[in-house]
């Protein structure tokens, strides 16, 4: 009898096992991989595990958002992709939910993660140093930090003044909901500034006025080159060595002469960012506007002041990164609609594709070029 019992049991579960390994082939389940992860690696789990303990809130919270640059971050000069499925197995965030965000650092510097709390603002930063994690706990939300006293007491701890410009832009953006397209960016730029949303806005209006038809891509002439640039190139696939982004340096007398009304003295940015050129090869034309930014518009609704860009001492002042802070702030929360007003077209061209090769070769002015037309 106990022979026929330990019988129908091994029928039972090797059923069981079987129809739970259908099941997994059905759904497109995989076994999971095993997965040796090194001392360091398990440290930065402890100490990811910490910092949301610290944060205040459970596994799989939307109020969270992980900002990290696992991935070109170092370890004991060992590359740290492993910590992408560490942090999210901590926290539950997800690319796929963007809510984990991969920001672009150079290869030589440390592993880093800073875990944010959209209803308060607290934030937690963890980093590599000395052969260790340490913790930083700060607050990123606008009436915390855009103070001088404030970011100098922040930036004088292990977060430093570059990593928090890009937490407080990223996170205060991402709170305000932004448009993922922009998130992207930023992750590439590693940080959110007036540039980059001035490039993300010429690639609105661009969509909006001038789409792509088939057939034809953009080939853009940063002159002179500016954060937006990085936009154009991360949305269009238009980089560099694709030859879809052109840099070029103009004196500052030649874009006050092609700027006009837009520009202004004191003028922190350039505004003229960009030249977009719609070029099709199979008809052999292409299609081009000189594309200008209304910085004075856009920094008298933001209540900054320009000059503030630019303060004494330059990046050693807090004012530098607080001004570029509160703008970029606060055209997160404004609507698209609203923001588009600031670009403007200056100047339309047409002619056929071998334009291009004039107007980005080497030693030509290209609004020269254009204007002459």
């Amino acid at each position: 009898m106990m022979k026929k019992n330990c019988t129908i049991t091994l029928i039972f579960f090797s059923a069981f096992f079987l129809f739970v390994e259908i099941c997994a082939l059905g759904c497109g389940f995989e076994e999971y991989r095993e997965i040796n992860y090194t001392k360091e690696m398990v440290q930065a789990m402890n100490a990811a595990f910490k910092a949301r303990i610290e944060l205040g809130l459970e596994k799989g919270d939307e109020k969270m958002l992980v900002l990290t640059n696992a991935s070109y971050g170092m370890v004991s000069g060992e590359t740290t992709e492993p910590f992408l499925d560490i942090v999210s197995n901590v926290t539950a965030c997800s690319m796929g939910t963007r809510s984990l965000l991969m920001v672009h650092t150079p290869y030589d510097k440390p592993l880093w993660c800073a875990l944010y709390r959209r209803d308060t603002g607290k934030t937690v930063f963890i980093k590599w140093k000395e052969n260790r994690f340490q913790q930083q706990v700060l607050n990123v939300s606008p009436d915390k930090i855009l103070s001088s006293e404030a970011w100098k007491a922040a930036a004088a701890g292990l977060i430093g003044t570059e990593t928090l410009f890009s937490v407080v832009t990223i996170s205060n953006a991402w709170s305000a909901g932004v448009s993922p397209h922009l998130l992207k960016c930023a992750e590439f730029h590693n940080h959110i500034c007036p540039g980059l949303n001035a490039g993300y806005l010429l690639a609105e209006h661009l969509n909006r006025n001038y789409p792509l038809r088939r057939a034809e891509q953009y080939v853009f002439v940063a002159a002179s080159p500016t954060c937006a640039s990085d936009v154009l190139q991360v949305m269009y696939d238009a980089t560099v060595g694709k030859k879809g982004t052109f840099a070029k340096l103009v004196g500052k007398e030649k874009l006050k002469k092609y700027a006009g009304d837009l520009w202004f003295d004191g003028m922190p940015l350039s505004p003229l960012p960009t030249i977009a050129i719609r070029v099709s090869k199979s008809s052999n034309s292409c299609e081009g506007v000189v594309l200008g930014f209304d910085w004075k518009s856009l920094f008298k609704d933001t209540g900054v002041d320009s000059q503030d860009l630019a303060p004494p001492g330059g990046q050693s002042n807090p004012l530098y990164f607080i001004s570029r802070a509160i703008v970029s702030i606060k055209l997160a929360s404004m609507k698209p609609d609203d923001k588009l007003k600031y670009v403007k077209d200056v100047k339309r061209f047409f002619g056929q594709a071998a334009m291009v090769q004039k107007i980005t070769s080497e030693g030509t002015d290209p609004y020269a070029v254009i204007w002459g037309m």
